[in-house]
């Protein structure tokens, strides 16, 4: 490895950062260095799908770098001790840990993991039929139960109390986002302080959107991009599924639910709305149905997460 890194990865703006992160011909140097390391081929690059960090398929294996930007490092550590922990549980469905390590001695060390890449393609690209829709959500639901039952990797970083932090900021967030009415984003803090606890931490993904679950027709191949996962509430894993890759689909919904058996308790709606609620990003931005007559947030969770025939 090199010891410092070139000036040209100094980004001056996180523009000039987006503009450059899928750039092949820019990346392929650093990416090469990597693949040397390890004495693997060197061949041609392809982008890797969408994401906040520069990730290259070389050959049948995937290279993801992680800038000092978007909390780079942090991702970089729950990532691989997850693929580190996924190296003891073979059954779990997701790229197999090849190489970690650090393009430079000094400086921004830029991190980097070395997987192995999934056949297949992401759901977003598959263009599934209803029946192979169905299938694979429910595949995915026991699949995502087998993550939520595994121990809780042990480095520092998984201590961090996301969803405490999100909670507290999240009534903030909505009077900035607009999309809900401001007589419910009245109702969020004393909500969510005196909504049901779940004392359960399990470790979640969290972001099991249409790029990062990969299938071949009606079967589920993995699921990639593990940098934000967290431990906490697995109810925190649905908002993101439900309302971006099932495009809020209730059949769909009941599909990952009975796959993962799922125990659809009587507060069932008021956890997810709740995770809904305080999540980071905006799961409901061009999903929420109208909510003329909505008037009270108990009224939103039956709305959007009551499932028919519960």
């Amino acid at each position: 490895m090199r010891s410092a890194a070139p000036a040209e990865l100094a980004f001056a703006s996180t523009s000039d950062y987006a503009a450059k992160r899928e750039g092949s011909q820019f990346w392929e140097p650093f990416v090469h260095d990597v693949l040397r390391c390890h004495s693997l081929p060197t061949v041609a690059l392809g982008v890797g799908t969408g994401g906040t960090f520069p990730t290259f398929l070389a050959g049948s294996y995937v290279v993801k770098l992680f800038p000092a930007l978007f909390s780079g490092a942090e991702c970089f550590e729950i990532e691989r001790s997850i693929h580190q922990l996924f190296l003891e549980h073979r059954r779990i469905l997701a790229p197999r840990l090849v190489a970690h390590g650090q393009l430079f001695d000094r400086g921004w060390r830029w991190p980097y993991l070395i997987t192995r890449r999934l056949e297949g393609a992401s759901w977003r690209h598959a263009d599934l039929s209803p029946e192979d829709q169905a299938a694979v959500s429910a595949q995915l639901g026991g699949l995502m139960r087998q993550v939520h039952e595994l121990p809780c990797p042990i480095d520092a970083v998984w201590n961090n109390d996301v969803l405490g932090h999100l909670r507290a900021t999240c009534a903030d967030r909505h009077r900035a986002w607009s999309i809900l009415p401001p007589q419910l984003v009245d109702q969020i803090d004393s909500f969510v302080s005196f909504s049901p606890p779940y004392t359960t931490q399990r470790p979640v993904h969290v972001d099991l959107h249409s790029d990062h679950i990969f299938v071949d027709a009606s079967r589920l191949v993995g699921v990639i991009d593990w940098g934000d996962a967290l431990y906490g509430d697995p109810h925190y894993e649905l908002p993101a599924l439900y309302f971006g890759t099932f495009t809020g689909s209730k059949p769909l919904l009941r599909a990952f639910l009975e796959g993962y058996y799922w125990e659809l308790t009587t507060d069932f709606a008021i956890r997810a709305v709740s995770m809904t609620l305080i999540h980071e990003f905006s799961p409901l931005a061009g999903r929420t149905p109208p909510l003329d007559g909505v008037a009270s947030l108990e009224e939103l969770a039956s709305l959007l997460w009551d499932i028919p025939g519960s």
